[in-house]
């Protein structure tokens, strides 16, 4: 996105005048430390809990507050910027360190979720943070969104973009702390970070405390596109909701829409810039060099990189969800951040072709789903349910099925022989129609003192993955106690079964790094990245095998914007990304990708090509 922030000011206002702060800096840049009265937060091994600091002001006085990392991140980025502006109340030993976490393994470690404690504070006063958070460089229009979640005797988030960030801040005002005195602090990827690892920073705080509710002066006026924001494709006549970001902007936006990169507009729309969003029905105007521009107060934000518009011609890459209670959307208060619908929506904003039909029902076990006209076991009182098993999927004509059955079967005591048969029985029913079959993990579920349950639910943990080997998803690690019996708090809905929005969001995220879209639409597409035929290339990479980076060569000699996506052999995306091309030509950087097979495909002028691509 072409952002227009204009810098904030901190200038800050309350009912009363008594207010203290501490300023507290997240990791350590190159061993150095920030110099005078800060708080420095300093790790040296990966996931490092237990760290404490008894917090002092901006004068180094004690403020009888003591900070406890409780929950660990990975551990330092040295990335961040250190340029920071000048109006921001942090320095540059402070904005270019950060903790970070992720919720997709990185060099073999994955922390979905980040945060402190802090105790020993007043109950009769209120809190503020004042969040800064950088991570310099990285993929053009990329996001790295970071959540911040904030609980004491309510609870309160704010989102930060931390890509390139040099300017900006969250901030989560007038926390006041539990009974016991205490506030906890957590970070996780925001619903719009894209990053292939997702992930997350904490880089500096100001701590502000009061004796009144304080406000923080608004910021001039910003504006900032999030959808469509490039390499989009939308088809004619279907609806896509248009959303932005603003800050400070009290009256109506400008929505248009372009379909010459940019060289003339059309009106969509004048609406509300606090609505933040708008449906509009896609023109007929099929193009590859499509943008979207908002504009008001003198501002405006344009799509990042084109997107297309093509001919809706009915064709579909269709998913069908067969599952119980999770699938089906119970835990987050919203179900809109339900794992299934924030698949639904990254997918169809990502390729408007893509659709996902859930026949996910609360209470479902693998009898429930069995073939049409299964004898059920003596003893278990199921029923098939017709409308939504396995053959009721298998109508629909899909691209892809995936099964989510987190606990059921266990915790009505069906043993794991029982529930594998089941799975015999419509695994084969889906493989003899050659359709792809992911099945999620069971999750963890907190059985009391019922060990034989607990035991069948360990027990088939094992057993989907080796029975589905590569096709599992899991939907176990990171999320449960230690003990195996329950979901951490963190994550836990308060039944002790669901996982609440957080939960959600890091099992979409591990649905969505699975692949499961890109194996779906190849396979409609003819390029089956498991069977790994190829199609025929339009152009060549060298030096290949890659070391660091190579050249990407075109058959023409052509000026075009291009999208160059990697996939694993199992048709997970490793890497996404709009480039230009000039002459024919770009480079490409391998960047954090592992050595191995890979398959590199490059999308350009309504063409869609591959090959083999060996990392060295």
């Amino acid at each position: 996105m072409r952002k227009a922030y204009i810098l904030l000011l901190f200038f800050i206002s309350a009912l009363g005048f008594s207010q203290e702060y501490a300023y507290i800096d997240f990791g350590e840049q190159g061993g150095q430390e920030t110099s005078g009265n800060w708080n420095n937060v300093t790790s040296s091994t990966n996931n490092e809990a237990g760290i404490t600091v008894n917090l002092i002001n901006e004068n180094g006085g004690s403020t009888g507050i003591t900070l406890t990392v409780d929950d660990p991140f990975d551990l330092v980025n040295t990335a961040g910027t250190d340029s920071p502006d000048s109006s921001l109340p942090f320095s540059a030993s402070a904005t270019s360190d950060s903790f970070f976490g992720e919720t997709v393994p990185f060099n073999s470690n994955t922390q979905p979720t980040g945060g402190f404690a802090l105790s020993g504070l007043n109950v009769n006063k209120y809190y503020s943070f004042v969040i800064f958070a950088s991570r310099m460089g990285g993929e053009a229009g990329e996001s790295r969104q970071t959540l911040y979640n904030i609980a004491g005797s309510t609870t309160e988030s704010a989102s930060l973009e931390v890509a390139n960030n040099t300017d900006t801040t969250a901030q989560i005002l007038n926390i006041q702390p539990n009974s016991n005195g205490q506030i906890t602090f957590r970070a996780q990827p925001g619903t719009r970070n894209d990053n292939s690892f997702e992930f997350y920073y904490l880089g500096a705080i100001q701590l502000i405390a009061s004796d009144s509710p304080i406000t923080i002066s608004a910021p001039n006026a910003a504006l900032s596109l999030v959808y469509p924001n490039g390499g989009n494709i939308l088809e004619v006549g279907k609806t896509q909701r248009i959303t932005w970001e603003s800050t400070s902007i009290n009256n109506t936006i400008d929505v248009e829409f372009s379909s010459n990169n940019g060289i003339s507009w059309s009106d969509i729309a004048t609406v509300s810039a606090d609505l933040e969003y708008y449906d509009f029905t896609v023109p007929n105007q099929i193009s590859d060099s499509c943008l979207i521009r908002i504009s008001g107060e003198g501002i405006s934000d344009t799509s990042s990189n084109t997107f297309s518009v093509i001919a809706n011609e009915g064709e579909v890459y269709r998913i069908v969800v067969l599952g119980s209670s999770t699938a089906e959307g119970v835990g987050p208060q919203d179900p809109n951040d339900s794992w299934v619908n924030l698949y639904r929506d990254f997918l169809t904003q990502q390729d408007s072709r893509f659709e996902i039909i859930n026949l996910a029902k609360g209470g479902y076990t693998t009898y429930d789903i069995l073939p049409t006209g299964t004898p059920i076991k003596d003893g278990v009182d199921r029923t098939v349910d017709t409308e939504r098993n396995v053959n009721k999927a298998l109508s629909l004509d899909p691209g892809g099925i995936i099964i989510n059955m987190p606990s059921n079967d266990a915790a009505n005591g069906y043993p794991a022989e029982d529930q594998l048969n089941n799975y015999d029985l419509i695994s084969n029913m889906i493989a003899d129609q050659n359709v792809p079959l992911w099945v999620t993990s069971v999750q963890p579920k907190d059985f009391g003192s019922n060990t034989i349950n607990k035991n069948i639910q360990l027990e088939m943990l094992d057993a989907v993955q080796d029975k589905f080997g590569d096709m599992t998803i899991d939907f176990w690690t990171g999320l449960g106690q230690s003990d195996n019996n329950g979901i951490l708090p963190q994550y836990d809905s308060g039944d002790g079964t669901h996982m609440n929005a957080d939960g959600h969001r890091i099992l979409f995220a591990r649905v969505k790094n699975e692949g499961v879209g890109v194996r779906v639409k190849n396979d409609a597409n003819g390029l089956s990245i498991r069977d790994k035929t190829i199609a025929k290339s339009t152009f060549t990479v060298y030096p290949n095998p890659v070391t660091e980076r190579c050249t990407i060569q075109l058959a023409e000699a052509i000026d075009t914007n291009a999208s160059i996506t990697v996939y694993d052999l199992l048709g997970k995306t490793v890497y996404s990304a709009n480039t230009e091309i000039i002459g024919g030509k770009t480079t490409w950087s391998k960047g954090s990708i592992k050595a191995g097979l890979y398959i590199l495909q490059v999308a350009y002028d309504k063409k869609i090509n591959a090959q083999r691509l060996l990392i060295h």
